[in-house]
């Protein structure tokens, strides 16, 4: 986490769950806000238990999208909990939600409940298709809204290793929560984000969609430029794989000499349908040596060509090469773990992966941050022994719980 940046002063309530929420605002809290997971007072956050597990029970989810953030463990269908929430609330500054629309009305915690107590709240709330759709109120996944915005058909059906729609929508409910921080800093006045999931993928699938319409209405994925001839993935002897980006001719035509083919050069942009002699000279170019004879045949040249990494080369590459993108971390609990940094690379605002923090265990912080607001010791037990509220300190060990089992 950065410490002493202008974000330090923020504070930040996110009830919302799975990853949306979670990494719009894991960009506040490695700039130095206060983020505050607002968890419920049974599992918490399901994702906190996702599997894989190590460490006790700790997933991999909240390892990676739950550092630097506290927890506090509240039950919110309790009145008297509401109000002391609200009271967070009323000292905050963003606040992130991701509940079907018309629950937190009915909670009495949504955005006009807020801004009446606190008319400079940034209040977001994510969801499917926006606060407005019905559809919004209907289960939806992210697979389910590719599907809907026609990706998934280019694609060829293809599910993909990330949640797409969900980063999607991460990345623009926290670009939506740095504009309205600014916008209040000018004008004074709070905002309400409606992140709508749909919305931010199709927006993502710009290109795909204004290549539909300048293509007469068609865009499937063998219309596509790539695979190519140029651009493509071809085996190497010992089964590895290298993947050829040459769309440009000055990178594609010294290639075609150098493994002595210059007949194929006019056809590094065509697709297999188009090339196939070419496609199969390629192949077999590719095929005459190992992944490591390509790899010191390439030193001495600028090709753009590499070398398809494992995962686990992958990490061994980018932690001793980019230290500053992936690196190792000791977390308490979970013990040495990888941990992403940030990408925002803020010459006034210095974050360094080695000063993360390790997510609270749920509900560790709630007696301190209700402290904040007025709650005195007798009022935060009572609450404590009616089970409205949970603390770090009555958490049953999370060893003890069933495991979730492989999906």
């Amino acid at each position: 986490m950065a410490k002493n940046t202008p974000f330090s002063k923020l504070t930040v309530l996110d009830f919302s769950r799975y990853l949306p929420g979670g990494y719009a605002t894991q960009v506040l809290a490695d700039l130095g806000a206060t983020v505050i997971k607002v968890e419920d007072t049974g599992l918490g956050d399901f994702m906190r238990h996702d599997y894989p597990t190590m460490g006790g029970g700790i997933s991999y989810y909240v390892t990676a999208l739950g550092r630097n953030k506290k927890s506090v463990s509240l039950n919110l269908k309790d009145s008297e909990v509401v109000d002391w929430f609200l009271k967070m609330a009323a000292e905050a500054d963003v606040i992130v939600e991701s509940f079907r629309p018309g629950v937190t009305k009915k909670l009495g915690i949504d955005y006009e409940s807020v801004k009446a107590i606190n008319p400079g709240i940034i209040y977001c709330s994510i969801s499917g298709y926006g606060a407005e759709d019905p559809r919004s109120k209907k289960a939806q996944h992210d697979l389910n809204m590719q599907a809907t915005s026609g990706y998934l058909s280019v694609n060829h059906g293809s599910m993909s290793p990330l949640h797409l729609c969900d980063l999607s929508s991460g990345m623009v409910a926290g670009q939506a929560m740095l504009a309205a921080l600014y916008a209040r800093e000018v004008t004074g006045e709070g905002s309400y984000i409606d992140t709508s999931m749909f919305d931010c993928f199709v927006w993502w699938n710009s290109l795909l969609d204004s290549r539909w319409c300048f293509n007469g209405g068609e865009c499937k994925r063998e219309d596509l430029e790539y695979p190519s001839t140029a651009y493509n993935v071809y085996e190497t002897a010992d089964g590895g794989k290298l993947a050829l980006g040459m769309v440009e001719a000055k990178f594609w035509e010294p290639f075609c000499d150098a493994i002595g083919h210059p007949e194929i050069k006019p056809t590094g942009l065509m697709r297999e349908w188009e090339a196939p002699e070419a496609f199969e000279v390629v192949r077999e170019a590719i095929k005459s040596k190992t992944t490591a004879e390509w790899m010191e045949w390439l030193e001495d040249k600028d090709f753009c060509i590499a070398k398809v990494n494992s995962k686990t080369e992958a990490v061994e590459q980018i932690t001793r090469e980019n230290p500053e993108a992936l690196a190792w971390v000791e977390f308490p609990r979970v013990g040495r773990v990888l941990q992403t940094g940030l990408p925002h690379h803020i010459s006034t605002i210095p974050v360094e992966i080695s000063e993360f923090e390790e997510v609270s265990p749920l509900g560790a912080d709630t007696a301190e941050y209700l402290k904040k607001v007025g709650a005195d010791d007798a009022t935060i037990a009572r609450l404590k022994e009616s089970g409205s509220i949970r603390l770090g300190d009555d958490i049953e060990p999370e060893e003890d719980r069933a495991p979730i089992a492989p999906r």
